[in-house]
């Protein structure tokens, strides 16, 4: 069974309410929505408000009949394309089904009639009715389509005769430079020969000042180098400073994001100020790191590595939980190396560790101030 919005709706005329209810049980039964008028009047007013899929019309009516109803239907622009159906009881069956025909009914049901017979000729004429509404909207959908397409064609056309008008204008200003170009150059190759002379002796005198110049720059070339890289050791050493707090422990803080370059000059730095110093403790504070992958996490595994095999030990403090997650991920072993959360903690162990004992907490004030801080930029 179809729903009402698939099957369609029906108004259903006819001043008996007897077979208005049984007409209404009939069509309510096989899925439609009803609408019922007990007389052409209002009949006319509902067909305009609801616009229906199909009328179902008796022609023996009080007041206005069925036939004069259809007539008004069908003079009504909003109403005349909704089929009527007449229902009739008359005797004179041929002659009124002749006259519902020629004022615009599409079908003639003679009562008594059977349920299975109205239910069919009403799906036939609802079906037909959807297909004309969709066949109308796709024929009204294509001529809007068509109009658009003759507006644009001639937009088009407007255009290309606007731009045709242009070119040609544009063509004709082509000619006229063309011919003024060629002036132009006839004086600017007279022109050119006299500059050219006139460079030609202007390059004699500039090729010995270039010899000159070119030794300058090699010069100054040479002293710039000399500059870059000094510059470039001193700015290594900031950023991986080294600092001894005791004669036995350095502490190398590491700040901001530490790629595999400067992972590499920490592990140059702390093996050079082992050596220098004898020391027996180094402390990796990587507090300050805000990025770490696995390459610079290595880097500092070898780091550990090699600076046990100089006699120290490696104190690594400051791993913070989301680092801690990072190296844990990479899968490296941290079995060989003391971890600690601050650095404070680090120093600690790191006294216990070098045998310092108490007497080493009394280091010098800035030397544990410089410890705790990285270097500022005037210290550059």
């Amino acid at each position: 069974m179809l729903d009402a919005s698939e099957a369609g709706t029906i108004l259903i005329v006819d001043d008996n309410p007897r077979n208005l209810g049984l007409l209404s049980d009939t069509l309510n039964g096989a899925g439609f929505e009803v609408a019922v008028a007990v007389d052409g009047v209002r009949a006319l007013r509902l067909a305009r408000e609801g616009l229906p899929d199909l009328i179902l019309l008796d022609v023996r009516m009080a007041g206005i009949d069925g036939f004069e109803t259809c007539r008004r239907l069908k003079a009504e622009p909003d109403t005349r394309e909704i089929p009527v159906i007449f229902m009739t009881a008359s005797t004179d069956l041929p002659a009124d089904r002749v006259k519902g025909l020629s004022i615009g009914a599409v079908d003639y049901l003679a009562k008594p009639f059977l349920d299975e017979e109205l239910l069919a000729r009403v799906r036939v004429h609802t079906t037909l009715r959807r297909l004309t509404k969709r066949l109308e909207s796709q024929v009204n959908e294509r001529l809007a389509a068509e109009a658009a397409l003759q507006e644009l064609t001639r937009e088009l056309e407007r255009r290309v005769a606007e731009r045709t008008l242009e070119l040609a204008q544009a063509l004709e200003g082509l000619t006229r430079a063309e011919a003024r170009l060629r002036a132009s150059n006839e004086r600017l190759e007279i022109e050119v020969a006299r500059q050219t002379e006139e460079l030609r002796r202007t390059n004699e005198r500039l090729q010995t000042e270039l010899t000159e110049r070119a030794r300058a720059e090699a010069a100054r070339a040479a002293l710039q180098e000399e500059i870059i890289r000094a510059q470039s050791a001193r700015l290594a050493e900031l950023s991986t400073p080294l600092i001894p707090i005791t004669d036995h422990i350095m502490v190398m803080p590491l700040i901001g994001t530490i790629d595999a370059g400067r992972a590499q000059q920490a592990l140059e730095a702390a093996l050079r100020g082992v050596s220098a110093n004898r020391a027996q403790v180094v402390i990796l504070d990587v507090t300050g790191v805000t990025v770490l992958d696995s390459a610079v996490a290595s880097t500092l595994m070898r780091t550990a590595t090699a600076l046990r095999l100089l006699g120290a030990r490696t104190v690594i403090t400051g791993i913070r939980p989301e680092l801690a997650q990072t190296l844990v991920a990479l899968g490296l072993d941290f079995s060989a190396v003391v971890t600690r959360g601050t650095l404070k903690s680090g120093i600690d162990h790191a006294l216990k560790q070098a045998g310092d004992g108490a007497a080493s907490l009394q280091c010098d004030g800035a030397r544990a101030s410089l410890a705790l801080r990285p270097p500022r930029k005037d210290e550059a």
